[in-house]
């Protein structure tokens, strides 16, 4: 190869390169994605060839999608979990007006979005870590605009391996009212060190806690004025931090169940089966050899010695019903693993929160939907107010939304399909409660 034709293909290379930056469509759209009449509001977002969406009526926001531009041909596509199929917004770019075809959850629609000035913000973040004892938690903090000190709140997880994008709209709810919110990978997720399956349910309080003791050594954060919130795992967690630690000064409890996630799990998995159209004498079968399989992880934290002959006998029993029609929909394991589970996973499967409520004296607020069929909310909030009545606790706030799921999204009346939307009502209240709480009016 000669020096020239060398050097002309360098040329061409770098030539292409700078069309395909050039050819990078930057830009805020705003519109909505259509179906069946129904309309979904959504932001698109490309800047420096990177591609972010916000799905407005779900409350989900700066979600990253690869983006593919040829031209004015603008193609997103965000992969999904468990061999879900993508979601994709695919179309052009003409003048103002971005519009396509968009498929995802399941269903194909349209979009059309017009170009707008983005919208400031009105907060702003800083990337952070902290640690508990040897696990390093990786984070981002957001602060309100504007000098402190701020009251603020840790956001702690679900039962999920969930990195902190999953409570970033709840964390914009707040620092956009005045309220500083720290949200942080769970153990062994994203930046993150150790290993969720392993932690207990304590572990997980004292990751929120050192987030606590992070979060006052900063000269903008009210030290007087941290709190811990969490939704669904996060509703024993929140609770049992401000147990573990008296410099809790409120909680926030989305979706908090008054029992232990042993039974939380199987009021859950019958509520779903019955959703799947199992009978009832299905579901009694399921939920029998479920209580069978909790009795004998009971055991093994208690190093019964008969545990050994009850795991030969429930192994037996998993694989006798295994090819049965409801086995499926019970998401029971079809056979034992080798190892025994993790000590602290099992001691969080018998977690008991009563204890924990009837100490309780700080500002509480506990929320749930009244379509939840993963918690079971009536007997969860008789049992939170009955401890918290013994605790005498004159700061407890309770609400319930009657058309909302376990999610706070809203169930559509009739059955009928719709998007999924979030119940704002929820949102709403809980800042609003949150401002009043810490006197940040």
């Amino acid at each position: 190869m000669t020096m020239i034709t060398k050097s002309l293909q360098i040329a061409a290379v770098i030539i292409l390169l700078s069309t395909a930056l050039l050819s990078q469509p930057d830009g805020f759209w705003e519109g909505n994605i259509t179906r069946q009449g129904k309309e979904w509001r959504v932001n698109v977002n490309i800047e420096d060839g990177a591609a972010t969406v916000d799905f407005v009526d779900l409350d989900v926001i700066d979600v990253a999608f690869p983006l593919l531009a040829d031209g004015n041909k603008i193609r997103l596509e965000k992969p999904q979990p468990d061999g879900r199929p993508p979601i994709i917004f695919d179309g052009e770019a003409v003048g103002d007006t971005f519009a396509g075809s968009w498929s995802g959850l399941g269903v194909d629609g349209s979009f059309s979005l017009i170009k707008a000035e983005k919208k400031s913000i009105a907060f702003r973040e800083e990337e952070v870590e902290f640690q508990n004892g040897d696990v390093r938690l990786s984070g981002t903090l957001l602060l309100p605009k504007g000098e402190g000190k701020f009251p603020a709140v840790i956001i702690t997880h679900g039962s999920s391996p969930n990195e902190r994008t999953t409570y970033r709209s709840w964390a914009r709810h707040f620092a956009n009212n005045g309220i500083a919110a720290l949200i942080y990978d769970k153990r062994g997720s994203g930046r993150s060190t150790s290993n969720t399956r392993a932690a207990s349910m304590e572990d997980l309080a004292d990751d929120a806690i050192a987030g606590l003791n992070y979060l006052k050594t900063r000269g903008d954060i009210d030290a007087k004025k941290i709190g811990v919130a969490g939704h669904s795992q996060g509703g024993w967690i929140a609770p049992l931090s401000a147990a573990r630690s008296k410099d809790v000064a409120f909680i926030i409890a989305s979706a908090a169940a008054g029992v232990t996630p042993a039974e939380q799990s199987i009021y859950h998995r019958a509520g779903v089966m019955r959703s799947q159209g199992m009978t009832e004498a299905e579901i009694e079968k399921a939920t029998k050899l479920r209580e069978k399989l909790y009795d004998l992880n009971r055991k093994i934290l208690k190093n019964d010695g008969r545990y050994q002959q009850m795991r030969s006998e429930v192994s037996q029993e998993l694989i006798a019903n295994s090819n049965e029609r409801w086995f499926g929909p019970a998401e029971l394991p079809p056979q034992l693993a080798g190892d025994l589970p993790p000590l602290g996973a099992l001691r969080l499967l018998f977690f008991d929160p009563v204890p924990i409520w009837e100490k309780l004296k700080i500002p509480a607020f506990v929320a749930w939907g009244g379509q939840d069929i993963v918690v079971p909310v009536a007997k969860s909030r008789r049992i939170i107010e009955q401890a918290q009545s013994k605790a005498r606790n004159k700061h407890l706030t309770i609400k319930v939304f009657p058309n909302a799921d376990h999610s706070n999204n809203i169930v559509p009346a009739n059955g009928e399909w719709d998007f999924p939307r979030v119940n704002t009502d929820m949102d709403r209240t809980m800042v609003e409660w949150t401002r009043k709480t810490t006197g940040h009016i």
